[in-house]
């Protein structure tokens, strides 16, 4: 039911037809009194919804009947595919085929059931199931003729010699005549042509018939147009009651005028001329039908609106979320600019179920200004908000349900609102709600008056950086060098951060330790990371982040011992939070640790040339580099003209970081070198270092080991460059060697080479040890190497023994041989055991980590995996963060984000939005109220219902400041007097979304209102009107730009319209045309007749554009006197039919649109905007008429004056004049004077003259004066050829005034130009001429010229040429650094300049897309196409021209009728479309046209041969689509070929229909949508009334034309000629071509019975009992069986009595012959018996006797009983003689028996009657055989009267028409027949 505010839930209306119930829903919205949406309650009301569902017998989504019509689908011998989803296809039962199965399977079998044998004897048997087993037309055999081929053709004879050449010689009954042919007259001797037209009644046509001759002889009468029927009887049409020959559209109504005359009228919701209305159903042609917020689509074919994406509602209404809604609410401003503060529109968006509280503008003025302070603050703002909003949907009747006690929880935790009740009303913390339940998507919206303020002590706002830090005592040094540096502005800045703070202790130890007396700025940024809130949780380890010092300066993170580190320094102290980040306690302060050197490549860019007064602009990924700001200059082009601006550009840099790590470090994360600290591989060596290097040291010559840190093997000393000279000993080697050999046992010497061979010592030396001869000659005992001792006890050495045997510490030592080891790294360690590295494992394949993750060594041959920023997993495998998982991605909420890489996301605006994807803007509508600065603008446009700029534009729009509608005075008044609208709409212009530079270039432009704004420009500002300037520029929405500016516009004509209380306009059309200058076509409507229609309430309401009355005086006199002639007021009417709009109040927003208008004339009205200095202004087809005042309202529609009046191109400007011609009459006698030809008129003067009489001579007689008029073709000026076609460029500036047109009736419309004019309509300059003069530019061959009519003539120089005319040349041609683009010249003081069709700053120049401005001054109706700088133009199909002019192709006016047929007339429809149509009386496609013949009654002549006694029924002349059917394949639709079409039509028994017969069964209002192939190889369809998704509306013939390829696929279009239907009337029987009466009457029409007949005849005269009998004969009521005897048998001197007459009538109801059987008994009406007797004999037919009495004939059908034809008469027994009495017993019983038997027999004949066909039989032979002397003796030979031809007894003609000519032979050689 209707939406009501929840507290009147039953005031909820339920709508018609339907039923309210118990139940409410509390989700519905209505209009409140401010136009605001509110959310209220409604009833649920029961209605009853029709299902479409098709009858039993439809098919298909239309319902169309099944094959073989509803009430007999598949005429009864089939299964038809019904239903909604059926194809309609027929599934025969056996025994049928067809696609109605109206076939039978059996070629020689038909009836209803096929069950019955064909009676067609010698051709092809019409097997169809309503046949009646006749042959087909055509197919007898040749000696057959008739309906059943049954009859036999004879000879003529030798009397075909006598007959005439045109005549033909017929038998007949035996005798041969010779009779005309057909279309001749004569007796047969002399044949002459007939011409029935010529006769005193022509052809015997009806009075209000023509009668046509067709041929030779034969003629048609066709009933004259308005008429109707078969020519010979014609009644008048009413075409009203013919709604398919009405001509009128499906949606118009139909107007009777006279016979085959109406007029047509477009129904309410359409609009057109009648003959084509289209609907006026589309929501955006209905003015404040579909809400601002929706769009109008064509869903299901009907126009609705829907509510755009994220509104709901139903389309007349819509709302959005709560922060969309709450800017639309005009008290709801300053609240919502607080939401804007906070950014917390996303919440409120975001959020379901939740009730806001807004406190309105009054509440928020009184607000305390001290709490003002504090809550508005910047951090206490949001707490203030969350405080107004709800948890929960809380209605104002909710509100009023809930008790004191409830409490309401709000968006700020822990803080609940408390309720109270005074006087019945709720308050909120002593807040009212003084407008509630606002509706939104997520809730509802409250205005109340106070703002509700929480205790201070509640805001939950966290505190900032430094407040944090304040609180934190132990970490004030570091506060203090925050402070001292200036850096808590820098971290904050960021949108997240996270800060490690050294505490007081770990930076004094610092301090202490390194000698420093204060921390560097460096040393401080090294502590922070930006960008990124790291809780402890998110402090992985072996993670690394970069530092506010830059990339090169990254933390690391450890744990160890669960103790989490920052690089060396333990957290002792973490996550304590601030406003936008975190800060985590150190226990010692950072190092920095410089082992990172990355590259920073900087290259410094050139800015975008912008406007000086705004924020310089950088090219994406690039910074501003200092202050320092160029000029530049940037060129435009707008409207297709050049213009230079000079502005203002950056100097930009752009840094890029390469990755790389300082000397002596390695590896990704820069690791050091093998080595001591500052001196790698120990100076003996090169490290591989570097991102890459692997940190292998490569040695210096002599040098070796893991860190250089050794000599090679047998070098020694300080360089390694000493060579050990031992030869059997070892050598004391090594960087502190000194080369001394200790020998090897047996081995001694300096080097080791004398081989001890004596033992000096006498065994003295220890076994290990060696004796030395000294120098003094004693020798002395010394251990050999690798051992230790005196010489006498040696032992042997532990290398190992002594630090590790100088091992590394990360090195396992091994002996090996005495004194030597083997020193081998442990595990996880790598080197040549002095130097042991630890295994780096992320060296290689990055340690098993993931690509986008870091390895970080966190121990030997240990590392972990952490995904690198941006991206989530374990390490192993890493993610990328969908960062549009997280606030869009910071796109805009109306963008769509779409996540493409590591810190990369594409955002793009939504539908319905404008934008870079991070700023998205709606229209105008939605974008005006989220501005504080354009709210109040918004609202006034919504207070006065102006909802233009929903539309699609585009608009610019000069929005005044919300405070400029506080300073305007007269805004009351102008609110009190209705002209708040039209001040609303001066603000905006139509059509064009103008930016600020291309504002800079027009100085005027015509606003929606109508009025027109001066644009000016000082000091590189705009003003509007020289009074309002433009504050802030270029807000880009998707149907506009909006310009805010300071100051409100005031219109100078403001026009009141006088309107009652209740908003009712109270000035009529007359009215407003008398007090606005449009008097003059006001009072043309009035003469035609026209003001009437227009302002009936069938076409209201209208809009209507009319000349002013200057315009109608300016017209050419010769114009003003053909429209304003008399003879020519229909041309008027439909001149100023062409001037209306129907059924539509069209605003002027809605006037220009792609799709013209259709007028009350019926031909379309295009509007289109003005452009160049005409922006804003509007014209009517083609800029040929301006609308100068707009919107003038009357009580039935809107007005709209023009300077001209309008002519429709189909209708030509005629200007004819009429010319007199004086003659003289003819000469007679002065008494009796001739009239002046009827063509002519008498001037009433007579002159004397003289005449010649033959027989008198010459006399005095006299003559009439006499004057004719005659009317000369004329074209008005600026017109042309024989339909006054507009020159080009239009009748009113016919060649733009640039150039001669070649006009007049005799014209060809081409334009002559002028001097430096060029083009269809002289509309372009010539090469090198410029301006709307086409002047010369004078540009030397080193310039290029701006011309065009729309250049400036500037000449355009050549590098190294200046000067105007680019005459002079430069002494240095000028240099521009950086290098201007390849699109431009380089210009004096290091400026570049784009060269012409260019458009940029100079650097970066893109060639101008002309089309996309005004079309490339291409003509509107022309395409226009760009390569390179070169537009080129071209008129569209339908159209003539360069391109720059186009014109309509009239293809009718090409001098041959458009390739119509000469009897059909050529109508264009449209730009080079034209159509053909036949004319009246003929039928065709308009190329190819006949007579039309309507099908003719048949049964008007001759009854359709049918009898006499039938009822005839033509099926063809009745048949509603005239014998034209449809076919398809039983495999579906569109499945035949032209072959297989023409083969199914064949099945049918018809042929393929012609285009004539298809259009025949259209006029008979055949619709079917489904082409199908027609005889001609073309395929179309015919519709019969308008449906936009058959035919797309047009009734007629659907036409595809002639198919090339005849093997595509359709559906057919068969013909077959219906028969005539004969059917016996009522008291008669028969087939209908024969009937019989009763049994009286079929006496009477059988010449052989006539002897019994008369003995009848005479019998009923003699006696009652006579009468009794006759009338017993004709008692329909009574079925008898009759026994007749042939005339042969009775003569006609022979008598019967009445007893014997009776004795011939059985007293049973119907006998058949085959019921004769032999031994019968049959009790006749005189109450005697007949025996039925047969005979036969060999070879020989059966023969029956009734009495002895030979049947010759038999099953003669009467409608009340059977005629059997006897040989001779039967005679009655006498009288029987017995008493009664005597035999009571027995009459009894046998009275019995024959009640019973009757009846039995009654029932039983009645069956076979109706079972049987009409019809009888005979036999050739008969004998007649007394039944006493049956098998005793011979019958004697009786004549058979019906076969020997006698005198006395012509031939029957009622004979057996399906009797086998060989057994109609007499056979004569049994005389006794059958015996």
């Amino acid at each position: 039911g209707t939406c009501v505010s929840c507290s009147l839930v039953y005031w909820s209306k339920c709508p018609a037809n339907s039923e309210p119930t118990t139940l409410f829903t509390h989700r519905c919205v209505y209009t409140g009194r401010i136009r605001s949406l509110k959310s209220g309650c409604a009833r649920y009301c029961n209605a009853t919804v029709q299902i479409p569902k098709c009858c039993k017998g439809f098919y298909g989504p239309d319902c169309n009947q099944c094959p073989g019509g509803f009430s007999n689908p598949c005429s009864g011998n089939g299964q038809c595919a019904d239903g909604l989803d059926g194809n309609g296809t027929c599934v025969c039962q056996d025994g049928f085929q067809g696609s109605q199965c109206q076939f039978c399977s059996d070629p020689n079998k038909y009836g209803p059931r096929c069950d019955k044998k064909c009676l067609c004897i010698s051709g092809t048997c019409n097997n169809r199931i309503d046949s009646d087993g006749a042959c087909l037309a055509g197919t007898c055999r040749e000696g057959s003729a008739g309906r059943f081929c049954h009859k036999q053709t004879s000879a003529c004879g030798p009397y075909v010699q006598f007959c005439h050449i045109h005549a033909t010689c017929e038998y007949s009954n035996g005798t041969a005549s010779c009779v005309c042919k057909a279309g001749y007259k004569g007796d047969g001797s002399l044949c002459s042509e007939m011409d029935p037209c010529a006769e005193i009644m022509p052809g015997g046509c009806n009075r209000n018939a023509e009668c046509v001759s067709t041929g030779m002889g034969t003629h048609t009468c066709v009933c004259q147009q308005g008429w109707t029927g078969d020519g010979r009887d014609c009644s008048e049409i009413d075409k009203c009651l013919l709604a398919s020959t009405s001509g009128c559209h499906a949606n118009a109504t139909c107007l009777y005028i006279g016979p085959g005359q109406n007029e047509c009228e477009c129904k309410e919701g359409f609009r057109g001329n009648g003959i084509d209305c289209e609907a006026v159903t589309s929501c955006l042609e209905q003015t404040g039908k579909c809400h601002p917020l929706a769009t109008c689509q064509f869903t299901s074919g009907l126009w609705s609106c829907v509510c755009q994406e994220g509104y709901e509602g139903d389309g007349l209404l819509c709302y959005g979320n709560a922060a969309v809604e709450l800017s639309f609410l005009s008290a709801a401003a300053i609240f919502n600019q607080w939401i804007n503060n906070a950014s917390l529109q996303p919440m409120l968006s975001a959020a379901s179920n939740l009730t806001v509280l807004v406190p309105s503008q009054q509440a928020i003025e009184d607000m305390d200004q001290d709490e003002k302070t504090f809550w508005l603050s910047k951090s206490n703002i949001p707490a203030l908000i969350k405080y107004h909003m709800l948890l929960g949907t809380y209605g104002v009747a909710d509100l009023q349900a809930l008790s004191p006690s409830d409490m309401l929880a709000t968006s700020l935790p822990g803080n609940f609102l408390h309720l109270a009740k005074a006087d019945g009303n709720i308050t909120i913390e002593g807040a009212s709600v003084v407008d509630g339940d606002n509706a939104a998507t997520n809730g509802l919206i409250h205005i109340i008056n106070k703002v509700l303020v929480p205790q201070r002590s509640l805001s939950v706002s966290l505190p900032n950086l430094l407040t944090r830090l304040d609180q934190m005592p132990d970490y004030s040094i570091f506060r203090g060098y925050i402070i001292q540096y200036n850096l808590a502005s820098a971290i904050e800045a960021a949108d997240a951060y996270t800060v490690f703070a050294p505490n007081n202790e770990a930076i004094e130890n610092y301090i202490r330790e390194k000698k420093v007396t204060t921390l560097e700025e460096d040393v401080l940024r090294y502590h922070v990371v930006l960008e990124e809130k790291l809780l402890k949780n998110d402090l992985h380890h072996g993670m690394h982040r970069e530092t506010m010092l830059g990339f090169s300066y990254l933390l690391g993170f450890f744990l160890h011992d669960e103790q989490l580190y920052v690089n060396e320094a333990p957290i002792n102290y973490t996550n304590a939070a601030t406003d936008k980040g975190v800060i985590h306690g150190l226990g010692k302060v950072l190092e920095i640790q410089k082992n990172r050197c990355d590259n920073n490549d900087t290259t410094i860019v050139q800015g975008k040339c912008g406007k000086c007064l705004q924020q310089p602009v950088c090219p994406f990924g690039t910074k501003q580099l200092g202050e320092e700001i160029r000029r530049c200059i940037y060129t435009i082009y707008f409207m297709g003209k050049r213009t230079l601006f000079i502005g203002c550009r950056a100097k930009c840099v752009k840094t890029i970081i390469t990755r790389e790590c300082c000397a002596g470090f390695f590896g990704p994360q820069c690791q050091p070198c093998p080595g001591k600290a500052g001196n790698v591989c120990f100076g003996n060596g090169i490290c591989l270092d570097g991102v890459n290097g692997t940190g292998v040291c490569e040695c210096g010559e002599g040098f070796a080991g893991t860190a250089c840190e050794t000599c090679a093997e047998g070098k020694y000393g300080a360089h390694c460059d000493q060579v050990c000279s031992c030869v059997h000993g070892r050598c004391n080697q090594g960087p502190s060697g000194d080369g001394s050999c200790n020998c090897e046992l047996g081995w001694r010497g300096v080097r080791c080479d004398t081989e001890i061979t004596k033992d000096d010592c006498n065994g003295t030396c220890h076994t290990s040890a060696n004796c030395l001869l000294n120098p003094d000659g004693t020798a002395s005992c010394k251990c050999a190497a690798g051992f230790q001792g005196n010489g006498t006890a040696c032992t042997a050495i532990n290398a190992c023994e002594t630090s590790n045997g100088g091992c590394s510490a990360r090195a396992d030592c091994r002996r090996t041989t005495p004194g030597s080891r083997r020193c081998v790294c442990q595990a996880g360690h790598t080197g040549d055991g002095i130097v042991c590295l630890e295994i780096n494992p992320c060296l290689e394949n990055n340690g098993g980590c993931h690509k986008n993750a870091e390895c970080t060594q966190t121990g030997p041959n240990q590392a972990v995996c952490n995904c690198l920023p941006k991206y989530t997993g374990d390490g192993k495998v890493c993610t990328l963060i969908n960062t549009c998982l997280t606030k869009n991605g910071g796109c805009s909420e109306f963008a769509i984000c779409n996540h493409t890489g590591p810190e990369e996301r594409t955002c793009t605006c939504k539908p319905n939005y404008i934008g870079d994807g991070f700023t998205c803007r709606g229209n105008i509508y939605q974008e005006l109220p989220k501005n504080p600065k354009t709210s109040q603008y918004f609202f006034q446009l919504l207070e006065h219902s102006v909802r233009d700029l929903n539309g699609p534009g585009p608009f610019t729009v000069f929005a005044p400041l919300s405070a400029a509608f506080d300073e305007e005075p007269r805004i009351k008044d102008w609110d009190e007097q209705g002209l708040m609208a039209q001040v609303l709409r001066y603000h905006v212009i139509a059509c064009h979304q103008l930016l600020l530079e291309n504002l800079k270039l027009i100085p005027n432009a015509t606003s929606l209102q109508g009025e027109s704004v001066v644009i000016s420009v000082s000091q590189d500002t705009v003003y509007i009107n020289n009074k309002a300037k433009i504050i802030s520029s270029d807000i880009i929405s998707t149907n506009g730009i909006i310009h805010i500016i300071d100051k409100l516009l005031s219109p100078q004509n403001l026009l009141i319209t006088p309107k009652d209380a209740s908003g009712r306009i109270l000035q009529n059309l007359t009215t407003v045309a008398t007090n606005h200058g449009y008097t003059k076509f006001s009072n043309l409507l009035q003469d035609v007749g026209l003001l009437g229609i227009i302002t009936d309430p069938i076409h209201t309401p209208v809009t209507v554009f009319w000349p002013s009355d200057q315009a109608l005086q300016t017209l050419r006199p010769e114009q003003q006197d053909f429209l304003f002639n008399q003879d020519n007021k229909d041309k008027l009417k439909e001149y100023l039919k062409f001037h209306v709009i129907r059924d539509s109040k069209i605003l002027a927003v809605d006037l220009p649109r792609t799709t013209a208008w259709k007028t009350l004339q019926g031909s379309e009205l295009g509007v289109t905007c003005g452009a160049g200095g005409d922006i804003g202004e509007l014209f009517l087809n083609d800029q040929t008429c301006r609308i100068v005042q707009r919107e003038l309202l009357f009580d039935l529609g809107v007005a709209y004056g023009i300077d001209c009046l309008l002519i429709d191109p189909t209708l030509g400007g005629h200007c004819d004049t009429f010319a007199t011609y004086n003659f003289s009459g003819d000469c007679w006698s002065c008494t009796n004077t001739p009239s002046c030809p009827r063509w002519s008129k008498p001037k009433g003067v007579k002159e004397k003259c003289r005449y010649n009489m033959s027989f008198k001579g010459y006399l005095e007689g006299c003559r009439e004066q006499c004057t004719m008029v005659i009317r000369l073709p004329r074209c008005c000026k600026g017109y042309f050829g024989r339909d006054c076609q507009a020159c080009p460029g239009g009748a009113d500036a016919p060649c733009n005034n640039h150039g001669v047109c070649l006009d007049q009736y005799s014209g060809i419309g081409e334009c002559r130009c002028n001097t430096g004019f060029n083009g269809t309509a002289c509309e372009l300059c010539l090469p090198g001429r410029f301006g709307p003069d086409c002047q010369l530019c004078g540009c030397s061959a080193h310039g290029q010229c701006d011309d065009s009519t729309t250049g400036s003539g500037q000449c355009f120089c050549e590098t190294g040429w200046t000067g105007r005319f680019c005459d002079t040349q430069t002494a240095l041609p000028p240099v521009c650094t950086p290098p201007c683009s390849v699109h431009a010249t380089c210009k004096e003081n290091n400026t570049c300049e784009c060269n012409l069709s260019y458009e940029g700053d100079g650097f970066t120049c893109t060639v101008v897309d002309f089309c996309k401005q005004n079309n490339g001054g291409c003509a509107k109706v022309a395409r226009c196409s760009q390569k390179g700088t070169k537009v080129s133009c071209s008129c569209l199909k339908g159209y003539k021209g360069d391109g720059h002019s186009c014109t309509e192709i009239d293809p009718c006016a090409n001098g041959l009728n458009g390739g119509c047929h000469e009897h059909a007339s050529c109508k264009m429809t449209g730009p080079g479309k034209h159509k053909c149509e036949c004319k009246s009386h003929y039928v065709g496609d308009g190329i190819d046209c006949e007579p039309e013949q309507r099908p003719i009654d048949r049964c008007l002549q001759d009854n359709g041969q049918c009898h006499a006694d039938a009822n005839c029924a033509d099926l063809h002349f009745q048949d509603t689509t005239v014998g034209v059917f449809h076919l398809r394949s039983p495999l579906g639709q569109y499945k035949l070929t032209f072959d297989k079409a023409r083969e199914a039509c064949a099945n049918e028994a018809a042929s393929m229909a012609t285009y004539n017969q298809l259009s025949y069964a259209q006029k008979a209002k055949y619709h079917l949508c489904s082409a199908g192939w027609l005889e001609s190889g073309r395929v179309a369809y015919p519709t019969a009334y308008a449906s936009q998704n058959c035919g797309s509306g047009i009734v007629g013939i659907i036409d595809y034309g002639q198919r090339n390829n005849k093997s595509e696929m359709w559906d057919v279009f068969c013909y077959r000629m219906k028969d005539v239907n004969c059917t016996c009337k009522v008291g008669f029987v028969g087939d209908g071509f024969s009937c019989s009466g009763n049994l009286l009457q079929v006496l009477m029409s059988f010449p052989s019975l006539t002897n019994f007949l008369m003995e009848v005849l005479a019998y009923s005269n003699s006696s009652a009992r006579g009468r009794a009998f006759l009338n017993h004969l004709t008692d329909l009521s009574i079925r008898s069986t009759l026994f007749v005897p042939h005339n042969s048998g009775l003569g006609e001197n022979e008598t019967l009595s009445g007893r014997d007459i009776e004795h011939h009538l059985a007293n049973v109801s119907i006998f058949f012959y085959n019921d004769l059987v032999n031994g019968t008994v049959l009790q006749t009406k005189l109450g005697s018996q007949l025996l039925i007797t047969s005979s036969q004999k060999q070879q020989q037919p059966e023969t029956r006797f009734v009495d002895g009495r030979a049947i010759l004939q038999w099953d003669i059908f009467a409608s009340n009983g059977i005629i059997h034809v006897i040989s001779r008469p039967l005679r009655a027994p006498p009288v029987p003689l017995a008493s009664v009495h005597t035999s009571v017993g027995t009459g009894i019983f046998f009275a019995t028996v024959l009640v019973f038997g009757a009846a039995a027999l009654a029932a039983y004949s009645y069956f076979r009657l109706n079972r049987r066909t009409a019809g009888f039989q005979r036999f050739e032979s008969e004998e007649d055989i007394h039944v006493a002397a049956l098998g005793k003796q011979q019958p004697e030979n009786i004549p058979n009267p019906l076969y020997e031809s006698t005198p006395s007894a012509p031939p029957e003609p009622s004979c057996d028409r399906f009797m086998d000519a060989e057994d109609q032979q007499l056979d004569n050689s049994d005389p006794l027949g059958a015996l």
